[in-house]
C-alpha cells in the first residue's frame, strides 16, 4: 500500500481490516479485544472481511477456555450469515488453511447437498493423494467425508490407500473398513499386497478388519497367505483372529 493509498477510503478500509485479523490470530491478546475484533469483522460483512473472521479457527489462544468460548461463539455467529457470503468465503478459506475442521462445519449446517459437494471437490482437487509436507488439512477433509452418507465417499477414500503419508493411508484404510462397503475389498488387498508398504500397522490393520467384517477373500489367497502373520490365520476363504 503507497503513502497515497493510507489516506484514501479505500486505503483506510483495507488498514482497517487487517488489524482486525491480525488481532483475531493474536494468542496473546486480550481476549476482550479479539472478540471487539470479530464484532468488528462481522459488521464489515464482506467476503475478504469473513475469510478474516475464519482465520481464528487456526490460532489456539493462551487461555484454552477462553479459546474454546470464542470459537464456539464464532461458530454460532458463522451459522447466522448469509449464505451468498459465508459460503464463498469458507471455500476460499478452506483452499488456503491447514485448519479447516470448524469451518466444514459450518459448511455441513448451512449448505445444501450441491452446495457441500461444490466445496469438497475443489478441496479434493487442492489436496489429492499425493506428497504434501503437512498433510492436516488433507486429514480433516477426509474425516469429514468419512461422516458423510454418500455413496461416492468410498472411491475417493480408496484413492488415499495409496497416499504417501502413512497417517493418511491408515486413516483411510480404517474409514473404508468402518464403512465397510464390500467394493472397498480390491484397495484393501492392494495396498496389503504392495511391496511398497512397510507399515505393519495398516497391514495388521486391514487383516483385522477383514477378517472382523467377515468377507469371502478366497479370491486373493496368493496375497492373504503372504501378508498373514502370528496374530491371524487363514483357512482359504476367511480370516480370522487369533
Amino acid at each position: 500500500m503507497g503513502f497515497k493509498d493510507l489516506f484514501s477510503s479505500a486505503g483506510r478500509s483495507k488498514s482497517k481490516l487487517d488489524k482486525h485479523i491480525k488481532t483475531v490470530q493474536n494468542q496473546y491478546a486480550q481476549s476482550a479485544d479479539r472478540y471487539y475484533a470479530m464484532e468488528q469483522l462481522l459488521e464489515m460483512g464482506e467476503i475478504p472481511a469473513i475469510v478474516g473472521l475464519m482465520k481464528r479457527f487456526t490460532m489456539n489462544a493462551s487461555k484454552s477456555i477462553e479459546d474454546e468460548e470464542e470459537k464456539g461463539w464464532l461458530y454460532k455467529r458463522l451459522l447466522g450469515l448469509p449464505l451468498d457470503t459465508v459460503l464463498p468465503a469458507a471455500k476460499e478459506f478452506c483452499l488456503q488453511s491447514d485448519n479447516i475442521a470448524w469451518v466444514l462445519r459450518v459448511v455441513e449446517e448451512l449448505a445444501s447437498k450441491q452446495q457441500e459437494w461444490d466445496i469438497l471437490n475443489a478441496l479434493l482437487a487442492h489436496h489429492p493423494p499425493g506428497y504434501e509436507r503437512d498433510p492436516s488439512a488433507k486429514l480433516q477433509l477426509l474425516t469429514h467425508l468419512q461422516e458423510i452418507d454418500d455413496p461416492r465417499v468410498p472411491d475417493i477414500l480408496a484413492g488415499y490407500v495409496e497416499d504417501p503419508d502413512e497417517g493418511v493411508r491408515y486413516f483411510a484404510v480404517e474409514a473404508l473398513l468402518d464403512i465397510g462397503e464390500k467394493r472397498s475389498l480390491e484397495p484393501l488387498v492392494a495396498r496389503l499386497g504392495n511391496p511398497a508398504e512397510d507399515s505393519l500397522r495398516l497391514r495388521t490393520r486391514i487383516l483385522t478388519g477383514l477378517a472382523r467384517l467377515g468377507w469371502d477373500v478366497s479370491a486373493h489367497r496368493d496375497v492373504i497367505n503372504k501378508a498373514i502373520g502370528n496374530d491371524h490365520t487363514f483357512d482359504g476363504t476367511h480370516i480370522k483372529e487369533r
